[in-house]
């Protein structure tokens, strides 16, 4: 299990880490993120979505409809967002579980603390805290033993 936390004070170093844990797919990765409202989870997908081929411009927060599915030009990107989630029983409705471990995607989930006892043991969770108006605290760390290597190679 691996560990890192960084401070990031631009968009650009977002943009960079984004990509740096995009390049290291192998498909079927289970991303959480989870901070409060504004920190840029929606600015981190952009860019992750961005490297992975995707259009910056189709990537919005699919609050009303929780999901939200992008070609990209190797993985398909499976995107959630759980800021409106009111009943845990909605989760199931979501087809989030029938994202998990899709070979050839990608899934992304925003607000994954809300609805934590439905993610897969094996994911990266991704937190994100204010530290100032455009300082971030970024701690990534590795939930079980499989997806070490989406932290090989961050250097922002």
């Amino acid at each position: 299990m691996k560990k890192i936390s960084l401070k990031i004070n631009s968009l650009g170093k977002t943009s960079r880490l984004a990509s740096q844990i995009a390049a290291n797919l192998k498909g079927g990765e289970v991303i959480c993120l989870v901070g409060e409202l504004g920190v840029g989870k929606t600015h981190f997908v952009k860019f992750f979505a961005e490297a992975l081929g995707v259009g910056i411009e189709e990537v919005i927060s699919p609050t009303f409809v929780y999901w939200k599915k992008h070609v990209g030009n190797k993985f398909k990107l499976n995107h959630f967002d759980f800021y409106r989630i009111t009943d845990e029983n909605e989760v199931e409705s979501t087809g989030l579980t029938d994202a998990f471990g899709e070979k050839d995607a990608v899934t992304i989930i925003e607000w994954a603390d809300r609805v934590t006892p439905h993610l897969p043991h094996d994911r990266l969770e991704i937190r994100m805290m204010y530290l100032g108006r455009i300082e971030r605290q970024i701690d990534i760390e590795v939930i079980g033993d499989k997806y070490d290597y989406l932290l090989d190679n961050i250097n922002v």
